[in-house]
């Protein structure tokens, strides 16, 4: 309960409760004040409700995450002061709940009761030092993976960035620490790894879907044809749907909440939003599809959980599928077909590397799939094709010099 302590002759605590901190104590904030003016001092009425006044003042700026505490502000306090007014602004929901979850288990226990002003760059790079060595297997070292660094260095990152626009602290203990990169090792198996099909693969995963239920093929081919990422394609329903011009308008996605929970969710950026054409047979087999959708949903009745949404792919009583479920799937059914392993989002980079061998150029490559940048679709889905290299490759033939001499 908020409180008022005399200190002094004129002087008063503010006392408000908050929330908890990172080892479950109840957060008390405070604030003395001075009353100088007599006319209030002569009052007890008129004192009384001036402090009243101003103890509902500062439990507002508390509540609404204006308020910080003057030069000694801890890490933690301060991280609420950041939710409140970067996080849950600019951030997504599923991207919160993920820097929320480093702060809890990576961040608080370390940053957590220290000064934000007395962090210093090499408590940090130290901290990085420690998270890359960490971690025992079998009684081997297993440091974690680079992309969970890169993850946990981001929210750092935001975090100090936040406070130093804020004037919290005088500079960014951030500005020395380097960004987490791959070591050798990692990047021999990023190299390693199959980030996509070829024409033929793509040919043997259209066969084996058929042996799907037709929800999952038409899910599956649809992010393979149209570039779309999982959470896209979870979002789609009917009304965006467009058989006239024969394609899909891609408006939302489901992402994940900080409590886990499926949600609609802006897409990742305003490019994302368009019309994308899909090949007609595919605009077909949907159209049949729709038409089952349809007698499902008549079927359920009171059993329908979806309201007036009428997503193409649900949790089978019209409601929103979790978007690691067809992550999930994707991996039983690559094994069950004994079909090559790649990840789901790799059906996109599929689409790409498909178009670029059929000659289709880098720009249009980039409107289908959405990119911000030309250079994002050229570093991450061209540079692969053993087909396209080949074709360079040919090129160069003309110059053998047994067959030019031939020739002459």
């Amino acid at each position: 309960m908020p409180s008022i302590e005399k200190r002094g002759k004129n002087s008063w605590r503010l006392i408000v409760e908050g929330g908890y901190d990172a080892t479950g104590k109840r957060i008390q904030y405070r604030r003395t004040i001075r009353v100088d003016d007599e006319a209030i001092l002569k009052s007890k009425r008129r004192l009384q409700d001036y402090l009243d006044m101003e103890l509902a003042r500062f439990r507002q700026e508390i509540e609404s995450g204006q308020y910080l505490k003057p030069e000694r502000v801890t890490f933690a306090e301060f991280v609420e002061t950041w939710k409140t007014n970067y996080a849950d602004i600019n951030l997504g929901a599923y991207t919160r709940k993920n820097y929320m979850g480093y702060i809890r288990s990576r961040l608080l226990p370390v940053f957590g009761h220290m000064e934000m002003s007395k962090i210093r760059t090499m408590h940090i790079v130290s901290f990085f030092t420690s998270l890359r060595t960490e971690g025992r297997k079998d009684g081997r070292d297993k440091p974690l993976a680079t992309n969970t660094l890169l993850n946990i260095y981001k929210t750092l990152k935001s975090i100090f960035d936040a406070a130093e626009r804020w004037k919290v602290i005088p500079s960014n203990p951030m500005d020395g620490v380097q960004r987490p990169t791959p070591d050798k090792r990692e990047k021999k198996a990023l190299k390693a790894r199959k980030k996509a099909y070829t024409w033929q693969e793509a040919a043997d995963l259209i066969v084996a879907l058929n042996d799907e239920p037709e929800h999952w093929r038409l899910y599956y081919l649809g992010v393979l044809l149209g570039g779309f990422r999982r959470g896209e394609m979870l979002g789609v329903e009917w009304h965006q749907v467009d058989f006239e011009r024969g394609g899909i308008h891609v408006e939302k996605q489901i992402s994940m909440d900080e409590q886990g929970r499926p949600v609609e969710a802006e897409l990742k950026t305003e490019e994302s939003a368009a019309f994308v054409p899909m090949p007609r047979w595919y605009m077909a087999e949907l159209a049949q599809y729709r038409r089952h959708w349809m007698q499902e949903r008549l079927l359920l009745g009171p059993q329908w959980r979806g309201g007036d949404k009428q997503y193409l792919f649900h949790n089978g009583f019209g409601d929103k599928l979790y978007p690691d479920t067809p992550s999930l799937h994707w991996r039983r059914f690559l094994s069950k077909h004994n079909l090559p392993r790649i990840r789901l989002h790799d059906l996109r980079h599929t689409t790409a590397m498909l178009l670029r061998e059929e000659g289709v150029d880098l720009k249009t490559i980039q409107e289908r799939l959405r990119h911000t940048r030309l250079s994002t679709t050229a570093d991450l889905y061209t540079h692969e094709s053993d087909l396209v290299s080949r074709e360079a490759a040919d090129r160069l033939e003309k110059l053998n010099p047994l067959s030019r001499s031939r020739s002459s």
